[in-house]
């Protein structure tokens, strides 16, 4: 009998080709299984090459069957448990073929990948823009030296994104009488001159009011074949050249006045109102009605009034005075009223603004406001009606009290606190718009069941004739019936559309449409909120008061 070797490398040996490992199948006195011929492999002097589990598993059942088979060929078998491979390059692409990423498993005993064989590769996916020649090199220099089988990956391209232009801005260079008068001076010491409150007259001929921040055009982008990103162009706007102003003839973009007196902000540029400087209104002076805007340096006293197209700056006090002015009414200390009888709705103050109205503190006056109200320290036994919000805060957001009066806005109310223990009633209404919304909601959804309703009827009536004999009449019936169905079913996309817009403007009003304490809400508050209604019967921390999704909720509000 045949002795039997022990399994040792010596079974091992390349084919031919040097492709593959081959193991000698011959009676061995060993035991054989894919454990011990894996190891036998680890033993070798080929451990580069990639270990074939398949052929291993073939080695075994041959071992297994020369051992149970009684009549053996003269010729010993061999079979292939181990390849020589050569690296692999794979390479990918981003969804939008910005980046070419090269993912590289090191050969297994074969050949390295090649500068050559790289370049071709990217040659053949049209790779050719943004190339990263030094991570090229780098890729074939760890091909190299990389432990067989291991995979690594690295951008070999990267394309160019493009360069959005931006649109034409512009920054206001000058403050407004309502920031500086409301925002008094600081000294040396750090400590605040409630008199100074700055110069009012706040430009003078030929100050720079405004920079126009130039639009840019951008670049396109290019993906790493070449394809070009097309970029979109910034938006240029021309500056709005308001009354007193003019365009610098040394800067196309520079907005300069013409003449002293106030600046008003536009969309896009700015005005200069003339400006009509007082030192105080009161009964020597005589009331004041002026065409533009009106500087008071003093106070408008007891019964006088004073009325302006402009907007109206006072660095004092308004007492029981009337007030009317088509811009901004800013008053730096206080509006101080009272009413004109007990039980009345009278007050010896009133203010009526199209614009907003800014003061220190206002106490039992009437005020009207075209756009906000605001109040830096308090707002009491007031009655006010504006179209924008009601904010009674200091900077710090520390001091802002509503007490008593009744409030009326369109918008919302913003306060540090609002009433107090002494239950004062305060009344704040945020009705709004909501009653005409619901009116309107109501009115659209009719008029689509109407138009429904009428499209119903085209389509029964154009049936019963669709069964009649053919004919001229029968033609020029189907004729009009379809073309009134097309005029219906406009109307009612129409009626749609408006609904959509309808729920819009609702959603909107909710969300402006809330009353907001920074620090304390008191009993007896009452709020209205579209057919909502609110009283606050306790004291409460910083609470927000809104309505959503159709429920109002009195919730502690966090900043």
């Amino acid at each position: 009998m045949k002795m039997k070797q022990a399994l040792t490398p010596n079974l091992l040996r390349l084919s031919a080709d040097k492709k593959q490992l081959l193991l000698l199948i011959t009676p061995v006195q060993d035991e054989v299984c894919v454990k011990s011929l894996t190891r036998l492999f680890q033993k070798s002097d080929h451990t580069n090459l990639k270990l074939n589990l398949e052929g291993v598993n073939e080695a075994v059942q041959s071992f297994t069957r020369l051992e149970t088979e009684k009549e053996r060929g003269s010729e010993l078998e061999s079979v292939a448990i181990a390849d020589r491979l050569h690296a692999q390059l794979v390479i990918n692409f981003d969804p939008l073929l910005m980046v070419a990423k090269a993912v590289v498993t090191s050969a297994y005993g074969g050949l390295p990948i090649t500068l050559e064989q790289l370049k071709s590769e990217m040659d053949a996916l049209d790779i050719k823009q943004g190339v990263i020649e030094k991570t090229l090199l780098l890729l074939i220099d760890k091909s190299k030296n990389a432990k067989p089988g291991s995979s690594f990956q690295a951008t070999i391209a990267k394309g160019t994104q493009p360069t959005h232009g931006t649109d034409a801005t512009f920054k206001r260079l000058v403050k407004t009488p309502k920031e500086r008068l409301l925002k008094p001076k600081k000294n040396e010491d750090g400590s605040v001159d409630m008199r100074n409150l700055g110069q009012l007259i706040t430009v003078k001929p030929n100050a720079k009011l405004m920079q126009k921040i130039p639009y840019t055009e951008g670049t396109d982008g290019i993906t790493v074949t070449g394809d070009i990103i097309a970029h979109t162009s910034g938006k240029d706007f021309s500056f709005e050249v308001g009354e007193n102003t003019k365009i610098s003839e040394q800067d196309e973009n520079l907005l300069i006045s013409t003449l002293a007196g106030i600046p008003k902000v536009l969309n896009n540029g700015m005005k200069v109102d003339d400006v009509l400087l007082i030192n105080n209104v009161d009964v020597g002076y005589g009331h004041v009605e002026y065409e533009g805007s009106i500087i008071i340096e003093g106070d408008v006293c007891d019964g006088m009034n004073v009325k302006a197209t402009g907007d109206i700056t006072i660095s004092g006090f308004v007492e029981s005075a009337h007030l009317e002015c088509g811009g901004d009414l800013i008053v730096g200390k206080g509006i101080i009223g009272h009413k004109v009888e007990e039980d009345s709705d009278h007050y010896s103050c009133e203010i009526n603004s199209k614009g907003s109205v800014s003061a220190s503190f206002s106490q039992y006056s009437k005020i009207e406001a075209g756009t906000e109200v605001t109040i830096k320290r308090q707002l009491l036994h007031c009655k006010v009606n504006c179209q924008g919000d009601i904010n009674v805060m200091d900077e710090a957001g520390m001091k802002g009290t509503i007490l008593g009066g009744s409030l009326s806005t369109k918008g919302g109310v913003n306060a540090v606190s609002i009433g107090a223990n002494a239950g004062s009633k305060t009344q704040i209404d945020l009705v709004g718009d909501y009653p005409q919304l619901m009116k309107s909601k109501k009115q659209i959804n009719h008029t689509i069941q109407s138009e429904q309703n009428k499209l119903q009827n085209l389509i029964d009536a154009q049936r019963k004739i669709d069964i009649l004999p053919n004919s001229e009449k029968k033609q020029s019936l189907d004729a009009r019936l379809m073309l009134t169905k097309e005029e219906v079913k406009k109307h009612i996309t129409e009626l749609k559309t408006d609904l959509d817009d309808n729920k819009g403007d609702l959603q909107s009003y909710f969300e402006h449409a809330k009353v907001v304490t920074q620090k304390e809400m008191f009993n007896d508050v009452f709020i209205n909120i579209g057919k909502d209604k609110f009283r606050s019967n306790r004291s409460y921390g910083p609470t927000k008061v809104s309505v959503r999704d159709y429920k109002l909720l009195a919730e502690p509000y966090k900043k």
